[in-house]
C-alpha cells in the first residue's frame, strides 16, 4: 500500500514533516506519516505522485502559485480516484467561509475528496450543517509536541510575564487586545513568539495609546516556544468571533495548557470542550487570571492530567492509523 501527501515542492522526504514550520505539517501529516509507516505502508509526498497511489491524502496548498497547483491537485485527486484509490482532503482552515485565493480551490477539493478530516468536532458540524458535503468527515486533533511543564510561581517575581505565540494572521486580534490593556494591570510584561511579520502588524496598527506594558519579540521555532513559556506565568490567545478564524483549531491553547501557563483565550467553538480549562477574554475570571495568574494552576493541573493524553503523538497516531484503514 502506498500512501502520498499531496504537498507543494518536489520530491519531499515525509520524514522531514516533523522539522517543518508549518504547523499542518508537524501536527497533523507528521504522525499521518508514522501511522502508515506503522501499517507497512509506503509514504511519498510532494506535488507530483510517482507510481500506483492507494491513499491520497491531500495537506494545505497555501497561496502561493495557487492558481497554477490548483488545478494540478484536483486533476491528481480525479486521476486517483479514478483508479480505485482513497482521497482524504485534510481540511484545517475554513476557506469555504472566506474569500481568499485558496477557496475555489477547496469547494472543489471537498465535492472531490471521498474523506475529509478536520481537526475539531465544531469543524465538522458547520461543514454538515452549513455546507451539506457529501463526503466523510472525520475528526483528528492537532498532535501536541509538548512535554507538560508545572505552572510557575508567580509569587516569586516583581513582573508578571505574559507570553502571545502564533502565526502573524492572529496579529491583528493581538492588536485589538492590546489597544484595550485593561489599566489596573500594571507590572506586566508581553513576550511574543511569532514571525517578524506580526511586529509590523503592530507597528502599522493605529493604537489610541502606546500600548500599557513592555513588549519583547523572540523569532518563532518549537524550541524558543518551550523556553518562553518556562520563562512565563501566563498566556494570552484573543482572536474575534466574527472571523473565520473562530473555526481554528484548538492546538494553541492545549499547548499553552500544556506548558503549565493559565490562559486567557477568546471562547473559539474549537476551545468550548476545554472552558473549565481558561478563563474567556472579557470575564471576570480572565480579569482575575491576568492579576494573579497562581488562580488557575488548578485549571492547567486538571488539563495536564484528563485531556492532555489525547493529543500526545501516540494518540493522535492511533488515529489516524484507524482513519487511513477505513
Amino acid at each position: 500500500m502506498q500512501l502520498h501527501l499531496l504537498l507543494p515542492g518536489d520530491h519531499i522526504d515525509p520524514g522531514e514533516l516533523y522539522n517543518s514550520p508549518m504547523a499542518s505539517a508537524r501536527l497533523r501529516l507528521a504522525p499521518t506519516v508514522k501511522a502508515a509507516i506503522q501499517l507497512g505502508w509506503k509514504v511519498t509526498a510532494g506535488d507530483r505522485p510517482i507510481g500506483q497511489v492507494d491513499t491520497l491524502l491531500v495537506g494545505k496548498i497555501g497561496a502561493a502559485e495557487v492558481d497554477k497547483r490548483a488545478p494540478q491537485w484536483l486533476e491528481v485527486m480525479a486521476a486517483v480516484r479514478g483508479v480505485g484509490g482513497k482521497v482524504i482532503l485534510d481540511y484545517t482552515d475554513h476557506h469555504l467561509a472566506t474569500s481568499s485565493p485558496m477557496t475555489p480551490f477547496y469547494a472543489a477539493a471537498c465535492q472531490t475528496a471521498d474523506a475529509v478530516c478536520v481537526p475539531t468536532s465544531a469543524l465538522a458540524d458547520v461543514l454538515t450543517q452549513d455546507f451539506k458535503l457529501s463526503a466523510e468527515i472525520h475528526v483528528v486533533p492537532d498532535m501536541l509536541e509538548y512535554a507538560p511543564l508545572a505552572p510557575s510561581d508567580p509569587a516569586q517575581k516583581d513582573k508578571l510575564r505574559g507570553m502571545w505565540f502564533g502565526h502573524p494572521s492572529n496579529a491583528l486580534f493581538l492588536a485589538q487586545f492590546l489597544d484595550n490593556w485593561p489599566s489596573s494591570l500594571v507590572n506586566h510584561e508581553l513576550i511574543l513568539v511569532s514571525a517578524p511579520q506580526t511586529l509590523e502588524v503592530l507597528k502599522r496598527y493605529p493604537f489610541a495609546s502606546p500600548p500599557a506594558l513592555p513588549i519583547a519579540f523572540q523569532p518563532w521555532s518549537v524550541a524558543a516556544v518551550r523556553q518562553v513559556a518556562a520563562q512565563a506565568d501566563y498566556c494570552i490567545i484573543p482572536s474575534d468571533l466574527n472571523s473565520p478564524k473562530r473555526f481554528a483549531s484548538n492546538n494553541r491553547l492545549s499547548t499553552a495548557l500544556a506548558l503549565g501557563l493559565p490562559t486567557a483565550a477568546t471562547g473559539l467553538p474549537s476551545y468550548t470542550s476545554h472552558s473549565a480549562h481558561y478563563a474567556e477574554l472579557g470575564s471576570e475570571r480572565a480579569l482575575r487570571l491576568l492579576h494573579d495568574p497562581s488562580v488557575e494552576h488548578g485549571a492547567v493541573s486538571a488539563f495536564q492530567q484528563h485531556w492532555a493524553a489525547q493529543y500526545t503523538e501516540p494518540g493522535v497516531i492511533g488515529q489516524w492509523g484507524r482513519l487511513l484503514m477505513q
